[in-house]
């Protein structure tokens, strides 16, 4: 049986995501923050399929990164909006939220949730959580670099 092509690329960007992963462990900062290398990434491809990954070997810790990957891979897919991005246009009033189903106590607020197109357009939402904010898009972004047919979304 054959994955559907969405899947195929979002596997293809969590494996590139497990391979950028060693080298941003090099940073004392971010390897004390994950815990020594506790890290999830989390994309929803266009047709609502999940693909993941948790890093590390505390499971406690696993857990937590884990569902924060996922709130902002979740907020991704309901807004369309880097998470980050979104609220600054909320706050802003250049964005109605009321669309989007997020109640405002319930914005993620923290960066690491990145929106991604695929080849023909579609919205694949993708988050990394364990690293400082600016750390988790960037490994996403970079990530997403190496997958042919993924581009950053820009709003």
């Amino acid at each position: 049986m054959t994955n559907p092509p969405g899947i195929d690329l979002a596997q293809q960007l969590v494996d590139e995501v497990a391979r950028l992963l060693p080298e941003y462990l090099r940073d004392p900062v971010d390897r004390e923050m994950s815990g020594n290398g506790n890290a999830a990434v989390c994309v929803i491809a266009p047709d609502g399929r999940f693909v993941g990954r948790i890093f590390g070997t505390d499971t406690g810790k696993g857990r937590w990164v884990f569902g924060i990957a996922a709130r902002k891979v979740s907020q991704v897919r309901a807004t369309g909006y880097a998470t980050g991005r979104f609220e600054e246009l909320v706050y802003a009033k250049k964005l109605d939220d009321g669309p989007f189903g997020i109640m405002r106590p319930d914005f993620i607020g923290w960066e690491g949730g990145v929106a991604l197109h695929g080849p023909d357009g579609q919205l694949f939402a993708a988050a990394f959580s364990g690293f400082r904010g600016e750390k988790d898009v960037e490994i996403v972004v970079r990530a997403a670099g190496q997958v042919p047919g993924l581009r950053v979304k820009v709003d």
